[in-house]
């Protein structure tokens, strides 16, 4: 099991938002893909906007999706 936070993008604020909806680690990720995880967290209010779905796609994909 692999830290979510291991990954670009993903900080401590989205990884507890992806815990508390069943995505616990970068394989659960993986397994589920950056569109299901967004709509995961939509769906219980958490994050419902396209910053976070773009966070969880380039998190997946190895890349910042911010030049920050």
């Amino acid at each position: 099991m692999t830290d979510l936070r291991s990954l670009p993008n993903i900080g401590p604020a989205l990884a507890a938002d992806l815990d508390a909806v069943g995505v616990t680690d970068v394989e659960t990720l993986r397994e589920v893909g950056a569109e299901e995880a967004a709509r995961r967290l939509a769906e219980v209010g958490r994050r419902d906007c396209v910053h976070a779905t773009r966070a969880l796609h380039g998190a997946l994909a190895g890349v910042r999706w911010t030049t920050r």
